[in-house]
Parts: C-alpha cells; structure tokens; sequence
C-alpha cells in the first residue's frame, strides 16, 4: 500500500483549520520521526502540510498528505502506536489530545465521518495489497 494520494482517498471532509484551532500546531524537519511503532500515543496528527511516511519496519507502507489524520488507532483502542511516522518533507502538523480528540468525536459530527472515512479507506487499502 504506496501512496493513498493516488485513488483519491484524501479526506472529503477538510479538517485543518478546525486541527489549527483546537491542537496544538508544531513543525516537523524532513526525516523527523514523529513517533515510532510500539510508542504509546497519547495524541494524533492532522497533516496541515507537508508529507508523512508511515513505516513498518524498514518499509514504506503509505504517504499521507495534507488534511490526512495520523495516529488515531491510539486514541480508540489505547494501544500502543502500530507503525513508526517519519516526515518525508518539512511538515506542520495538528496535534490533538486525547481529550480534544473525545470532544471532537462527541461534538463534531464531521470529525467521528472524517475518521470513519480515513479508516474505511486504509481496510480498503490493505485489502487491494492482499
């Protein structure tokens, strides 16, 4: 699973400046590590700008974009981070805490679809790389 940018799978719904005002915004060096796979994760990311590499391994398994979500899996099943996100170019980045991120899924039904999408669109993704 390469690049998500390609099969149109960015967000319908644009997230960044709803991330900018309620996140904390930070600026990530290309070749960053954002966080590393068994970290436990006590927030996400929306990508504002700039690209992401998510890697299992040595391997890159997908570039996100921006208005893409990061990190989320951590603030549904409390578990700890899943694969390793390293900026593949200088990038800003939306941090949202946990308790922003509960807020959010209550209070804004756009954010609980625009997760939902991003989810249903990387199952589909894994699927097609079966």
């Amino acid at each position: 699973m390469a690049s998500s940018a390609g099969r149109g799978a960015r967000p319908d719904i644009d997230m960044r400046q709803f991330a900018r005002s309620v996140g904390t915004n930070m600026s990530v060096a290309a070749g960053q590590v954002i966080f590393n796979k068994g970290d436990p994760g006590q927030c996400m990311y929306i990508v504002q700008s700039g690209s992401i590499e998510i890697l299992i391994g040595d391997k890159v398994v997908e570039t996100l974009g921006t208005n893409e979500a990061l990190g989320f899996m951590t603030m549904i099943d409390k578990q700890p981070r899943s694969s390793t996100a390293r900026a593949k170019e200088p990038c800003e980045l939306s941090l949202i805490d946990e308790r922003k991120f509960r807020f959010m899924v209550d209070e804004v039904p756009n954010f609980a679809m625009y997760i939902m999408g991003v989810l249903a669109r990387r199952i589909r993704g894994m699927s097609e790389a079966i």
